[in-house]
C-alpha cells in the first residue's frame, strides 16, 4: 500500500464509524459481543439501516433472524463438508457425492506423495480460506499449502457472520477428486418446501472473476444484479439435468425456512456441492431492493404458536411451529439447587418478560422457603405471592438428580411448558459465587452441603 492509499485508509478509519467497526470486527475485537448485538451493528454497517428482529420483512433481515433463533443440531452436520457426505448419502444417494480422497486433522498428516496429480484440498468448516485447487502436483508448493491450511483450520468461521451452525463443527481437512477445468455452480434457493430460483456461478477462474446470474423455475433470466459480481455476458444454457436437481432438492424438505443447496453438472452427471443457510452472511444488498422484499416473503420464520421471552439481555423463542409476534407468554424458569446428587431447593424465576424477574424458593414438597433476606422482610408485612406448583415437578426433580450425580454442587435449570420439560442450562457458580441476595443463614447452610475434594 502506497502512502496516499494508507493515508486515505487511516482517514476513513477515523472518520467512518461503520468502516471502523468492520475493520475492528475482522481483527476479532468484537468476538465477545453477543450474537444479537453483533448482528445488529454489522447489519447497520453493511446495509445502511437498522435491523428489526421483532418484525423482519426483507430476505436479509430474516436470514439474521434465523441465525439467532433457528438453531437445530442437524444444521451443524449439514454445513460440515465432511459429515454432510453421510447425510447426502442417506438423503439422495452416494452417487451424487464428489469422490473423497482423504481426511486429516493436521496438514502434517497429509501424504502428498500418495495424492493424485490433480486434487482439491479444503477445510470442512469454512468457506475459501485454506483451499487448494491443485492441477499439477509437480509444481505444488507443499509448504505454502500447509501454511494456508493451518490458517484455514485456525479460523473460527462462526465469528465472521455469527452463523450458528458453524460454531461446533469439528475442524478437519478433506481432499476431493479434481472434477473439471471449468465448474458451474447451480445454487438452488430452497424456501420451506421447494426451490424457487437458481443462482448460477460461472467463469469462476477467469481473469474477470466469477459471474452471478439468477434464473426462475422455468429458466427465465431474472434481472437481479449482484453488487459484488457482474452477470455473464452470454446467456447461460439450462443444464441438461436441471429437472433432476430440482427433484433432488425437494428431498431436503425438513422444516427448513431457507437453504441454498449447490450442485454441479459434469459430463451430464449431477454432483452435490454444499448447503448454506446464510449466503453472503445475509449482508449483501439487492438491486433492485424489491427482490429483497420478494425473497423475504418466501421465507416463513419458525415459531408461530410458541412462547417468547424478552428481557434486556435475552430473547428466547420455544416452539416447533411458526413465528407470530402476537403470541407472548411468561415462562417460569425452574432452577434446581443440587448438592452431591441431592436436591436442596427450587428457585423459580418468573416475570422475565418484564426485564426485571422475581425469584421465589421452594422445597421439594413445594413449601415456600425464605432464602433471600429481602423476601423474608417483605413476607413479614404482607402475604407473599406464591407460584403454582408445576405439574411436572416430580419429573423435573428426577432429571435434576440424574444430572447432578457425582457433583459437589450444580444448579439445573429447566422449563415446564404445556406439560413438556425443556432443558435450560447447568450452572456451577451461581452469580460467579458473589450472590448477595441470599441470607447469611442460607449461605452457611449451602456451604455446609458442599464437600470440597481433598488436595
Amino acid at each position: 500500500m502506497n502512502i496516499k492509499k494508507y493515508a486515505r485508509a487511516i482517514g476513513k478509519y477515523l472518520s467512518d464509524s461503520n468502516y471502523r467497526f468492520l475493520m475492528n470486527a475482522g481483527l476479532g475485537k468484537y468476538n465477545n459481543l453477543s450474537d444479537k448485538k453483533y448482528l445488529e451493528r454489522k447489519f447497520e454497517c453493511c446495509m445502511g439501516k437498522s435491523l428489526d428482529f421483532e418484525h423482519p420483512q426483507t430476505f436479509n433481515e430474516k436470514l439474521q433472524w434465523l441465525k439467532l433463533y433457528d438453531r437445530k443440531s442437524e444444521y451443524t452436520v449439514m454445513v460440515d463438508k465432511y459429515k454432510v457426505r453421510e447425510y447426502i448419502k442417506n438423503k439422495i444417494g452416494e452417487e451424487y457425492l464428489i469422490p473423497l480422497i482423504g481426511v486429516w486433522d493436521d496438514p502434517d498428516d497429509i501424504d502428498f506423495d500418495a495424492l493424485p496429480d490433480k486434487f482439491v484440498l479444503k477445510c470442512n468448516h469454512n468457506s475459501g480460506l485454506g483451499m487448494c485447487i491443485c492441477k499439477d502436483k509437480s509444481n505444488l508448493d507443499i509448504k505454502k499449502v500447509k501454511n494456508e491450511l493451518r490458517r484455514g483450520l485456525a479460523q473460527d468461521y462462526y465469528l465472521t457472520g455469527r452463523e450458528w451452525p458453524y460454531k461446533n463443527v469439528p475442524r478437519r481437512i478433506i481432499a476431493e477428486q479434481y472434477m473439471a477445468e471449468e465448474l458451474r455452480d447451480y445454487k438452488q434457493l430452497f424456501f420451506e418446501s421447494a426451490p424457487r430460483m437458481t443462482l448460477v456461478y460461472s467463469e469462476r477462474f477467469t481473469k474477470e472473476g466469477v459471474k452471478e446470474d439468477f434464473y426462475d423455475e422455468v429458466w427465465n433470466h431474472l434481472n437481479i444484479p449482484k453488487t459484488t459480481h457482474g452477470e455473464a455476458v452470454f446467456s447461460i444454457q439450462r443444464p441438461k439435468q436441471y429437472e433432476l436437481m430440482k427433484r433432488l432438492v425437494e428431498n431436503f424438505s425438513e422444516k427448513m425456512s431457507f437453504a441454498r443447496i449447490d450442485f454441479y453438472e459434469i459430463n451430464e452427471k449431477v454432483y452435490f456441492g454444499e448447503i448454506s443457510f446464510s449466503p453472503e452472511d445475509g449482508f449483501e444488498a439487492f438491486t433492485p431492493e424489491e427482490w429483497n422484499l420478494k425473497l423475504g416473503e418466501w421465507v416463513k420464520l419458525p415459531a408461530r404458536g410458541g412462547y417468547r421471552l424478552n428481557s434486556d439481555d435475552c430473547s428466547i423463542i420455544i416452539s416447533n411451529s411458526y413465528y407470530n409476534n402476537k403470541v407472548e407468554k411468561s415462562i417460569n424458569d425452574y432452577k434446581i439447587f443440587c448438592f452431591n446428587g441431592e436436591i436442596d431447593s427450587v428457585m423459580v424465576c418468573t416475570g422475565r418478560e418484564k426485564g426485571h424477574p422475581d425469584f421465589y424458593f421452594y422445597d421439594t414438597n413445594w413449601n415456600r422457603l425464605y432464602y433471600q433476606q429481602a423476601c423474608l422482610e417483605k413476607a413479614k408485612i404482607q402475604k407473599a405471592n406464591d407460584i403454582k406448583k408445576p405439574q411436572n415437578l416430580e419429573e423435573m426433580l428426577s432429571i435434576a438428580k440424574v444430572l447432578s450425580q457425582g457433583l459437589s454442587h450444580v444448579r439445573v435449570d429447566l422449563f415446564d411448558i404445556d406439560n413438556n420439560i425443556y432443558f435450560g442450562e447447568l450452572t456451577f457458580f451461581d452469580n460467579s459465587g458473589f450472590d448477595t441476595d441470599i441470607s447469611y443463614e442460607t449461605d452457611l447452610k449451602w456451604g455446609e452441603k458442599i464437600i470440597l475434594p481433598r488436595h
